[in-house]
């Protein structure tokens, strides 16, 4: 009951904080529910940290038939592939219940780090998985999206093809076969912005919960609290100074099997198979680590991650995770114009409404202990540049930190509680 508890608790935060921040509401700049027509079919070169580049084309129809729903789909192949199509935005009821739906397919081999934030960049595996998911939301919405609840359902499969070690070398005993999920979130935002897509005044609070999952007996059941506070002040004429602070914690409802020797012979990667000497230690090293990480997950669960293309931007995606995460960030965006321009050139037609340099500051940390989050971080620090269109703003990031730089491509600003290369 614990993890109920707390998400009324924090629910009823929220009811009580709305009426002290009251004075925060700004106007809209336009219409939340837009209707101008638009539609791009574009190449796309996406790079992602711990991910790789890779290169493909995508199209996408907006505002369709004179109602706000969108339609757009994507490949991509490379270091990594993926494909998809997003049908978003469409209302049952209009201006109140909205609904999306999305499939998304992949193969991947993601740099998978050790739990906590001393893991050693150095110290990593690379499962090579193969997966697809549906995910569906209805969303409830009031006053032009300044208030909104909603509910998410996400159902999928994945298999590994294998487990790679640092150096490259494919563990024996790997299991291929299909394993099925899902996942169910609840949660909603108070957004007094003066925009939904390109905010530059006012303010944003979400909450998300994601539910237990119902779990074999040997596996932990935990629901995941996330809240993020955005801050939004205008600068000058155009400009707009951004601060953020999110937080997600993993509160356990049922542990699971924590017995070392019962959770090393259900994770074992058939060490024993290879000839003694330097491949089966590092092996058997390899075994260790990972049943230490299992271990842990399964007496603490874990939190959202930071790293990748939404928080902790020089580092690669879910670097750092625990059962507790808090990230805060600045980011100063210069808005080079500031216009209203519609343009038609055969393959892509809409309306372009800005084009931005950015500069960001940011610092986060992951613990299984709270004293942790406070006293120790990490911190990335960078620049950007993006322009905004109708209905989506493609950004380039260039970020640094203590592992090194890192580059982006990717679609929608940073410090989203919800993207597409991590859905939950």
């Amino acid at each position: 009951m614990t993890c109920y508890r707390s998400l009324l608790l924090s629910l009823l935060m929220l009811v009580i904080l709305l009426p002290s921040l009251s004075h925060a509401k700004v106007e809209r700049r336009k219409d939340q529910f837009g209707k101008d027509f638009g539609y791009y079919v574009y190449p796309i070169a996406g790079e992602i940290p711990g991910l790789g580049v890779a290169n493909g084309a995508g199209a996408s129809v907006l505002n369709m038939g004179g109602t706000d729903a969108d339609i757009t789909g994507y490949y991509l192949e490379g270091d990594f592939e993926a494909k998809g199509v997003a049908l978003l935005d469409l209302q049952w009821i209009p201006r109140r219940l909205i609904f999306d739906v999305a499939y998304n397919g992949y193969f991947v081999a993601p740099i998978s780090y050790q739990r906590g934030l001393d893991s050693d960049p150095d110290q990593y595996i690379q499962p090579k998985a193969e997966g697809q998911y549906l995910l569906g939301q209805v969303t409830l919405s009031f006053y032009q999206r300044r208030y909104e609840a909603f509910l998410r359902a996400l159902g999928g499969k994945e298999r590994l093809h294998a487990i790679l070690d640092a150096d490259g070398n494919a563990f024996a005993d790997v299991d291929s076969s299909w394993n099925h999920s899902s996942a169910y979130f609840i949660g909603g935002s108070v957004d007094w912005t003066d925009d939904r897509l390109d905010p530059r005044e006012g303010l944003r609070l979400e909450t998300s919960f994601k539910l237990p999952e119902e779990e074999s007996s040997r596996n932990t059941e935990f629901m995941v609290a996330d809240v993020n506070y955005t801050h939004f002040v205008p600068m000058r004429q155009w400009d707009t100074l951004v601060f953020n602070l999110y937080g997600s914690h993993a509160l356990v409802t049922r542990k699971g099997e924590t017995d070392k020797a019962a959770v090393q012979a259900e994770f074992n990667l058939g060490c024993d198979a290879l000839s003694v000497g330097p491949e089966q230690d590092a092996c058997l090293s390899a075994e260790r680590t990972r049943v230490q990480q299992i271990m842990a997950h399964r007496r603490y669960g874990t939190a959202s991650p930071l790293g990748g293309t939404q928080r902790l931007r020089s580092f690669n995606n879910y670097r750092f995770y625990a059962s507790k995460t808090l990230f805060y960030g600045a980011e100063y965006r210069w808005n080079l114009t500031n216009e209203n321009t519609p343009f038609d050139i055969f393959i892509a037609k809409g309306i372009r409404t800005g084009i931005q340099l950015a500069a960001f500051w940011e610092r986060g940390s992951v613990s299984d202990g709270y004293r942790e989050l406070l006293d120790r971080g990490v911190e990335s620090y960078g620049l950007g540049f993006r322009v905004v269109l109708s209905g989506v703003v493609i950004r380039f990031d260039m970020a640094n930190g203590s592992e090194g730089a890192q580059s982006q491509l990717f679609i929608t600003y940073p410090w989203s509680m919800f993207s597409v290369d991590n859905p939950g």
